[in-house]
């Protein structure tokens, strides 16, 4: 009898098209991706991949077998699911702790598709923002907390497994009577001289670090009139004319009427959004799957124009 764990590995290579790619999904490496299916070939006695400088596709055998993969992952799924009920806290599900803007724009397509997957798996959402959620993950309140960090720089929370979901673009926000209201994109060299509106006073605050990085590279030091923690008060602060801001698309998305929403011209500011948990999860487990969805929706998002939500 072969290893079913091995079995989702094999799905997911196949469905992605290469070990490298499988491997980032299921938050393994690549090395530890050919193992699961190179011993899997040797349970069952016959290659199931021809693997190749652009790739990795099935075999015959590997074709045939994946034919089968939906049911027997489907079963055993089912079996997770009813055992689950009898474990240690009773619901075996998922606690998910998520800053405002996170949970509005990644999480809910994710979570849909996670109750079809899982019709028995119950899913908590903690609202929370990334310091106090992975302190719920630290003292195993939550099994999952989304998190920001500042590309490049080293992590900041260094004692979880951070997994990359989405790179948050900032776009300038503007009074639309703001003389920069109708460009196309705004570059922070011209607002120099503007009166910002920030979303922190901290300099732990990825938000923070990536607004003052990028003045810094403009050349300036911005002159901070009012912060607020809220970015819908920061819009609304923009649109009285008390200043201009940068926002993360995340939290720019449906933004007021009275403000205008502008690209940053040249090198784009952005955060990344990421996904905090205590041990890589099993490839086989509801955890692990949900983690998948998670990113596959991160992946959706940056392949739009977050510019035209805004």
């Amino acid at each position: 009898m072969f290893d079913v764990r091995r079995l989702r590995v094999l799905d997911e290579v196949v469905r992605c098209g290469s070990l490298s790619a499988a491997a980032t999904v299921l938050s393994y490496t690549t090395s530890a991706i050919s193992q699961q299916v190179s011993a899997l070939e040797r349970e069952l006695g016959v290659p199931l991949l021809i693997r190749g400088p652009t790739g990795a596709r099935p075999t015959p055998a590997g074709t045939e077998l994946l034919a089968h993969a939906g049911t027997i992952l489907a079963a055993v799924g089912a079996a997770e699911r009813a055992v689950a009920a009898f474990a240690p806290g009773g619901s075996g599900g998922v606690r998910v702790a998520s800053f405002a803007s996170a949970a509005a724009m990644i999480l809910p397509r994710a979570m849909m598709r996670f109750r079809a997957a899982f019709p028995g798996v119950p899913v908590e959402l903690i609202t929370a923002d990334p310091d106090d959620g992975v302190a719920l993950l630290g003292d195993g309140k939550a099994d999952l907390a989304l998190i920001t960090e500042v590309p490049g720089e080293r992590p900041l929370y260094p004692d979880v497994v951070a997994v990359p979901v989405y790179d948050d673009e900032f776009y300038v926000v503007l009074p639309q009577r703001h003389r920069f209201a109708g460009a196309p994109d705004v570059p922070l060299t011209a607002l120099a001289r503007d009166q910002w509106i920030i979303s922190s006073a901290t300099g732990r605050c990825p938000d923070t670090r990536v607004f003052r990085g990028a003045c810094r590279r403009a050349g300036f030091v911005p002159t901070v009139a009012f912060r607020s923690e809220d970015y819908t008060t920061v819009q609304s602060m923009v649109a009285a004319g008390l200043g201009v801001s940068l926002v993360p698309s995340l939290a720019a998305a449906g933004s007021r009427d009275d403000v205008a929403v502008r690209r940053v011209a040249g090198t784009r500011p952005a955060r990344r959004v990421g996904l905090a948990i205590t041990t890589t999860p099993d490839p086989g487990s509801a955890l692990a799957a949900f983690v998948g969805l998670i990113r596959t929706e991160g992946t959706r998002l940056r392949g739009e124009d977050r510019l035209q939500h805004c």
